[in-house]
């Protein structure tokens, strides 16, 4: 019977990028906070350790620390800070596979970030309301990249109907505007940082939307990155892949076993091309939009076998 760490592994391994980013961004809040508790009990500050990896508006503070810019789009201190940007992605990441594949989606997630944290930057350095308050307003959180995950689905798509608990249909574009007013709505001195945060990944998303309606992918020029890394991922020796081979004594069974194992191959391979013919007559009679995240998620993984 499998245990619980190996249903969580399997969880993430079989999962979406939604599902992965939300397990990333949820194991290194579990972790930090553990860090926490254990840094208390010697006596020693856990600031010390967010400073790290939490972006600074000062730009000679992030100058010391530069890839902060990518680490501070992951991390979360506070639990509800954490459950609310793990909804909304899990909702309008959701949403985002409607149209754009996996591979866009984490590299939006992460463009995204990096156009906030830039805006963050940016207006700390240079807009005079944030003078003197550099020192007390770090940046931390997803926010900016779910900023950027919405507005690029609902510019694509902004009639979507999307069905909502208790409110019945809503149309995609009046779920953003709601999303957009709540984060207007908490804007004050305290936090005017993270707003300008989440106008740059908002910016962000308009262009990807805008883009991707004339066809044109900005995230295409990091396929081969994500590519290398996905085909290291694959040839790295894992225990499962590794076999072990036993001297058998009559060469009748081994020539039987074989045999199975042949016509075992054989039939899951036709039974794949089947699905996947049917998936592409799908696409010839009724567009792409028509199927199911399932049927995209095959797709997807066809096109990077063949990468």
């Amino acid at each position: 019977m499998a245990s619980f760490w190996d249903k969580l592994k399997q969880s993430y391994l079989r999962g979406t990028v939604v599902i992965r980013l939300i397990y990333i961004n949820a194991g290194l809040f579990l972790l930090i906070r553990l860090l926490f508790v254990l840094l208390s009990l010697t006596g020693l500050k856990g600031k010390e350790l967010l400073d790290w990896i939490q972006m600074p508006a000062g730009l000679d503070a992030f100058l010391q620390r530069p890839w902060t810019a990518l680490t501070y789009m992951f991390v979360h201190y506070d639990l509800m800070h954490l459950f609310m940007n793990m909804l909304w992605l899990y909702f309008f990441g959701k949403m985002f596979l409607r149209w754009y594949s996996e591979r866009q989606l984490g590299a939006h997630y992460v463009l995204g970030g990096l156009t906030g944290a830039l805006f963050f930057l940016f207006g700390y350095e240079y807009l005079p309301f944030f003078s003197g308050l550099q020192m007390q307003s770090p940046l931390i959180g997803a926010s900016a990249s779910v900023m950027a995950l919405c507005i690029a689905a609902t510019v694509y798509s902004p009639d979507e109907p999307v069905s909502l608990f208790m409110l019945g249909n809503l149309k995609l574009k009046y779920l953003a505007l709601v999303m957009i007013v709540l984060d207007l709505l908490g804007f004050n001195e305290a936090n005017a940082g993270v707003g300008l945060a989440h106008f740059g990944g908002a910016v962000w998303g308009l262009i990807v939307g805008l883009s991707m309606r004339r066809g044109k992918d900005l995230a295409a020029w990091l396929n081969p990155l994500i590519s290398l890394c996905s085909k290291r991922s694959a040839n790295r020796p894992s225990k499962r892949s590794r076999m072990r081979v036993s001297y058998q004594r009559s060469t009748k069974e081994t020539t039987f076993r074989s045999a199975d194992v042949d016509k075992s191959y054989l039939d899951k391979k036709k039974r794949e091309a089947a699905r996947l013919d049917a998936i592409l007559d799908k696409v010839k009679q009724s567009g792409y939009d028509s199927l199911s995240q399932d049927e995209k998620k095959q797709l997807f993984d066809v096109s990077d076998r063949t990468n």
